[in-house]
C-alpha cells in the first residue's frame, strides 16, 4: 500500500469516527429517534394500564416532583442507614398530609389507595412499606378485628397520632401462624392479659416500623385462660411512651441490624416479660373473654376462626403481584432507554448501531417488555377483584378464589421481577454496576416480594389445593365449579389439535386450549400419584413427596391460564400492538413449557417458536420507548440517570459522579500508602 493510500485510508476512518463519535456524544437525538416510531395513544395506554382512578396516580408523582426537598433517592445521595429511615419517615408525614385519601375515601372506593400505593412503591419501596405497615397492617386490624371501644385507636392511627405496627412474625415462626409462641394469659384477678415471651424463638422479629418509630402495636399470641389454651389472638399493646418515646416497662425493643435492601423500614424485635395489657385491648370482634374468664366466639370452628381472623392480611399479599410487575416495568425503562442510547459495534467505517438493534437485545428486552405488560393487566384484575369484594373478606367461600390466585401470582411476578432486574443490569455493562441507575438497589428492595406475606413456595400449595378441590368437587359430587377461573374444568374435552403454520401458534383459541388442557393434566397426574403415595404412606409424606414431584408446575399453569383470560377479557384486537404484546406472552409459554407439549404429543417445534419470537420482538422495538413513556413513572420518581427520559444520561452521570463529596479527595491514610 503506497503513502498516498495509507493517508486516504486514515483520512476515511477519521471521518467515520468523527461520525461515530457525534452520534454517540448526541443520545437525546437517539432516544429521540425511537420515540418518534411509536405509533400508540399514551392516555389510552395509561387508562388501559392503570384504570379508571390512574389521575390519582399522577397526584402521587406531582407531590413527589413538587417536593424534591423532602422525597430523597437513597441511591442518589448515598445515605446512611439511618438517614435513609429519617428521609422515609418525613415522607411519608408529607404524603399523609398532601395526598388527601381519607378513609371515607377508601370505603368508597379502595382501588384509590391501590392505585397510589403502588406510585408510591415506584417511588421508594420502603416509603410505601412504611406506610402499609401502618395503615393496612395495624390499622385495618384494628378496624376489622375490633368493635367499638377500639375506635379512638383507629382514629389516633388515622391522623398519625399514633404510630403503630404489626407484631406477628417470630423468630421461629412466619408462614406457620398457627404455632407462633408469644403468650396471652389471663388473669381474673385484675382482669388483664400477661404477654410474654417465653423462649428465644418466640421473640416478634421482622416487625416494620418498631426499632425506631412505633408507639403502638398489634401482638398476635397464643390465649391461655386457667391453663387453656384457646388459639392465636390479637392484642393491642402500647410499647413506648408518648410523651418521651421511651420504651414501656417489660418490653425490650431492639433493632434487627442491616438488611439486603429496604433500609429506609426500621425492623425491629420485641421481647415481653410479664406485660400486663387491660381486658379492652384484646381485638374481640370474633372471639372475647368475659371478665369472669369465659371464652366466648361467633365461630366455634377454631379453624375457621383462625382462617377467619387472618383473611384481612389477603390485601398485602394481593397488592405484592401489583409491585412484582411494576417493578419489572420501571427496570425495562431503564433498560430500554438505555439500550435505545448506547451505540455500540457496526461495519468497518460505518456507524455504531443502537445495541436496541441487535436482535438478541430484543429478546432480552422486548420480550419481558410484553410479558410485562401482560402481568400488570393481571395483577390490576386481582386488585380490582379485591377491592370490589372487601366485604366478603371474613366469607371463606368467597375470598377462597382471590386467595388462590394471590398465592401464585405474588410469588411469579416477584421471580419474574428478579430476572428482569438482573437482565438490565447486565444490559448497561459496566455501568449497570454503579449505584445511580438503582437496578442494585431496585433488586435488594424488591427480592423480599418473594418472602414476605407468605413464602413464595409454600404459598403455592394454597392454589394446588383449591384447584384440585375444584376439580374434585366437580367429579365426585357434580357441583357446579364458582370460580370464573376454573369453570372450563366442568366441559373441558380433549381433542386434537395441530401446529401446521406460523398462525396456529398465535391462535388465541389455541393458546387457551394449550393452557386449559396442561392445568387438566396436571392435575390429573398429581392426584394419580398423590393416591399412590397414600398406598404406603401417612397423608402428610404423600401430599409433600407428591408436590414436589408433580405439584409446583400446576400452581403456574393456574397462573398463567389466569393471565390469559384477564388479557381476553380486555378486548384488544383492533389495537395491533397490544395483539403483538399478546402474542408474544403467548410465545414464551411455548417456549417454557415445549418438553410438556411434546412429551404430550404436540406437533410443537422450537425452532417456529423462537423465529417467531425475534420476528414479533423486532416489530415491537419500535413502539417500545412510546409504551415506556406512556406507563413509566417521570425522572424523580424512577430515580435512575441511566434511564432519564430525555436521554441526556452521560452528562448527567458526570456531573453527579463531579458532585459526589468524595470524587477528588485525598484519602487521610495517605501516609500508609508510602510509609513502610
Amino acid at each position: 500500500m503506497s503513502s498516498e493510500q495509507r493517508v486516504k485510508l486514515l483520512q476515511q476512518q477519521f471521518e467515520a469516527y468523527k461520525e461515530m463519535n457525534e452520534q454517540i456524544s448526541n443520545p437525546i437525538e437517539s432516544l429521540q429517534y425511537y420515540r418518534q416510531l411509536s405509533t400508540i395513544d399514551k392516555q389510552k395506554y395509561i387508562e388501559i394500564f392503570y384504570g379508571r382512578n390512574w389521575k390519582y396516580r399522577q397526584n402521587l408523582f406531582d407531590i413527589v416532583k413538587n417536593n424534591q426537598h423532602v422525597f430523597k433517592h437513597h441511591h442518589l445521595e448515598e445515605s446512611t442507614r439511618e438517614e435513609q429511615r429519617y428521609h422515609s419517615f418525613q415522607a411519608m408525614r408529607h404524603f399523609h398530609q398532601k395526598l388527601g385519601v381519607t378513609y371515607d375515601m377508601f370505603l368508597s372506593d379502595p382501588n384509590i389507595v391501590t392505585i397510589t400505593s403502588v406510585a408510591m412503591y415506584s417511588f421508594d419501596p420502603a416509603v410505601c412499606v412504611k406506610f402499609g405497615v401502618h395503615f393496612s397492617l395495624y390499622t385495618k386490624t384494628i378496624l376489622n378485628l375490633g368493635t367499638d371501644k377500639h375506635k379512638q385507636y383507629f382514629e389516633n392511627a388515622q391522623t398519625l397520632t399514633d404510630i403503630g405496627s404489626f407484631s406477628l412474625t417470630e423468630l421461629g415462626h412466619g408462614s406457620n401462624v398457627r404455632q407462633i409462641q408469644t403468650t396471652a394469659v389471663y388473669d381474673k384477678d385484675t382482669q388483664t392479659f400477661i404477654i410474654n415471651t417465653p423462649t428465644d424463638l418466640a421473640i416478634k422479629f421482622w416487625i416494620g416500623a418498631t426499632a425506631n418509630l412505633a408507639n403502638m402495636t398489634v401482638v398476635f399470641a397464643q390465649l391461655y385462660i386457667d391453663g387453656k389454651q384457646y388459639g392465636v389472638h390479637a392484642f393491642l399493646i402500647e410499647i413506648r411512651d408518648k410523651t418521651n418515646h421511651n420504651v414501656k416497662s417489660g418490653i425490650t425493643i431492639g433493632d434487627c441490624g442491616p438488611k439486603n435492601g429496604l433500609n429506609g423500614i426500621d425492623n425491629g424485635f420485641l421481647i415481653f416479660k410479664n406485660v400486663r395489657v387491660p381486658l379492652a385491648n384484646m381485638l374481640d370482634k370474633f372471639a372475647t373473654v368475659t371478665p369472669s374468664g369465659e371464652f366466648k366466639t361467633s365461630i366455634e370452628d377454631p379453624d375457621k376462626r383462625f382462617a377467619v381472623q387472618l383473611a384481612s392480611l389477603s390485601g398485602g399479599r394481593i397488592i405484592l403481584t401489583y409491585y412484582g410487575a411494576i417493578t419489572s416495568l420501571n427496570a425495562l425503562t431503564i433498560g430500554i432507554r438505555y439500550a435505545a442510547i448506547r451505540k455500540q459495534f457496526g461495519l468497518p467505517g460505518e456507524k455504531e448501531q443502537s445495541i436496541l438493534e441487535y436482535p438478541l437485545t430484543q429478546l432480552r428486552l422486548i420480550v419481558p417488555l410484553a410479558q410485562t405488560l401482560v402481568y400488570i393487566i393481571a395483577a390490576k384484575a386481582i386488585n380490582n377483584l379485591w377491592d370490589t369484594t372487601q366485604n366478603n373478606v371474613f366469607n371463606p367461600n368467597k375470598m377462597a378464589e382471590i386467595h388462590a390466585l394471590s398465592s401464585v401470582l405474588k410469588g411469579k411476578f416477584a421471580t419474574f421481577a428478579n430476572k428482569v432486574i438482573l437482565e438490565c443490569r447486565q444490559i448497561l455493562g459496566g455501568h449497570g454496576y454503579h449505584s445511580f441507575n438503582r437496578l442494585g438497589v431496585m433488586l435488594q428492595d424488591q427480592d423480599i416480594n418473594n418472602t414476605w406475606e407468605g413464602d413464595s413456595n409454600v404459598l403455592m400449595q394454597q392454589t394446588l389445593k383449591f384447584c384440585m378441590d375444584q376439580k374434585n368437587r366437580f367429579i365426585n359430587n357434580q357441583k357446579p365449579i364458582q370460580y370464573p377461573s376454573l369453570k372450563f374444568l366442568e366441559t373441558f374435552k380433549i381433542r386434537p389439535i395441530q401446529f401446521l403454520k406460523d398462525e396456529d401458534y398465535l391462535c388465541p383459541n389455541n393458546i387457551q386450549y394449550l393452557l386449559e388442557y396442561k392445568l387438566d393434566k396436571q392435575l390429573n397426574d398429581f392426584m394419580q400419584d398423590l393416591t399412590e403415595n397414600l398406598n404406603n404412606n401417612d397423608m402428610l409424606k404423600s401430599w409433600n413427596l407428591s408436590y414436589a414431584f408433580k405439584g409446583q408446575q400446576i400452581s403456574n399453569s393456574y397462573a398463567d391460564l389466569y393471565c390469559f383470560q384477564q388479557w381476553q377479557e380486555l378486548n384488544l384486537k383492533n389495537d395491533s400492538v397490544l395483539e403483538r404484546v399478546f402474542q408474544i406472552w403467548c410465545l414464551t409459554i411455548f417456549e417454557n413449557e415445549t418438553e410438556f407439549y411434546k412429551n404430550n404429543e404436540f406437533n410443537i417445534s422450537d425452532v417456529i417458536v423462537k423465529r417467531l419470537l425475534m420476528k414479533l420482538s423486532n416489530q415491537l422495538k419500535d413502539e417500545a420507548i412510546g409504551i415506556i413513556d406512556a406507563l413509566a413513572p417521570p425522572d424523580e420518581i424512577l430515580g435512575s440517570i441511566f434511564g432519564s427520559s430525555d436521554g441526556d444520561i452521560y452528562n448527567k452521570f458526570i456531573q453527579k459522579i463531579y458532585s459526589g463529596k468524595n470524587t477528588f479527595q485525598k484519602v487521610p491514610w495517605w501516609e500508609q500508602i508510602h510509609n513502610k
